[in-house]
């Protein structure tokens, strides 16, 4: 489906936006952008499976993002260029919608002593204690607590109803979702007999940027130090980032993720759904982790990983399974077998 109507947008400037060649009038307009299936002469689209043109036969886009080689499979309005997913991500941009208006709401509720840049816009009931700083044109949600001695770098925007915790610094241009909790108290006890006594997190959240992160993701603050979030990271939504974590440049981390305290993840990671990984070890640079992968030790060697059991038909799971219970047994008697021919 269409993305719904926005104001038009010319397609010289979106030609310029993704440094594609235009075919066409580049005074000519699109309204919206659209999958292939459902392109309308008001729509932007790309096609990056020249299979899919016939799939699609009688398409008929406002314009079309593809590739050099399938220009000439298509005689409408068309950008070449070499990547088109990548174009469009680029020209997307043009489409949102978000913060238009800038001031701060009647209902909002800011200290005195708080810094705010130009055309800064602050929604209704939104809260920023005292000392905080945001810069030029960052946009806060509704709802959204901004609590002491925090920083926004300029152009991030924080949704409707974020939790920002005391000393939390965030850099420039992010992007920050409804419901993420950012420098809540880490998960820190040391033993006190049979109970537990609370340890208190006296460090931050230090956010690089460029940094998206989505909708009810947690980090918590650091127990000394700060917990650390690299440039241009991307964090899908119901991720859980412990304290002391440490994430490189350009991760990328898929939903439910789950970093237990003081872990160390390197740069240009990807790190598939549901994965676990474990406290106080280490992950170099470009690694890969399937989803669901459990991760109980240092991963040194760049590579892909996973542990996760694919699903499969439940009778040859339940095969499978009774084999792995026959394990020990089968090692047990190929020991035996192999002392009697020593």
């Amino acid at each position: 489906m269409s993305s719904g109507l926005v104001n038009p947008v010319c397609l010289e400037r979106v030609a310029d936006a993704c440094g594609g060649k235009l075919i066409g009038d580049p005074a000519a307009t699109v309204f919206s952008v659209s999958s292939l299936e459902d392109a309308t002469p008001d729509s932007l689209t790309f096609m990056v499976d020249s299979s899919k043109l016939a799939e699609n036969h009688g398409i008929n886009p406002g314009v079309i993002l593809l590739k050099p080689e399938d220009s000439g499979l298509f005689s409408g309005p068309r950008i070449v260029v070499a990547d088109p997913y990548l174009a469009y991500a680029t020209v997307s941009e043009l489409f949102a919608t978000g913060f238009k208006e800038i001031g701060v709401h009647s209902s909002a509720v800011i200290d005195p002593s708080v810094s705010l840049g130009s055309n800064v816009r602050v929604g209704a009931h939104a809260v920023i204690a005292a000392h905080c700083q945001l810069g030029d044109g960052v946009s806060v949600g509704a709802n959204t607590v901004i609590e002491r001695d925090c920083s926004v770098g300029a152009d991030s925007v924080i949704d409707s109803s974020v939790t920002i915790y005391t000393n939390t610094r965030i850099g420039m241009r992010c992007r920050i979702s409804s419901g993420a909790v950012l420098g809540a108290s880490g998960f820190g006890y040391a033993p006190d007999g049979h109970s537990w006594r609370r340890i208190e997190q006296l460090g931050g959240v230090r956010i690089g940027d460029d940094v998206d992160i989505g909708a009810n993701t947690t980090i918590d603050r650091g127990t000394i130090g700060d917990t650390l979030i690299g440039h241009r990271v991307k964090l899908d939504n119901l991720i859980h980032i412990a304290h002391n974590v440490k994430v490189g440049d350009d991760t990328i981390m898929a939903a439910c993720v789950g970093i237990a305290g003081s872990a160390d993840i390197g740069k240009r990671c990807r790190i598939g759904g549901r994965s676990s990984i474990n406290g106080h070890i280490i992950i170099v640079d470009d690694v890969v982790l399937h989803a669901l992968a459990f991760v109980t030790k240092s991963i040194t060697v760049v590579g892909e990983y996973t542990s996760a059991v694919p699903a499969q038909p439940a009778r040859q799971w339940r095969r499978t399974l009774a084999h792995l219970n026959r394990l020990d047994k089968l090692v047990e008697r190929i020991k035996k077998t192999g002392n009697k021919n020593d």
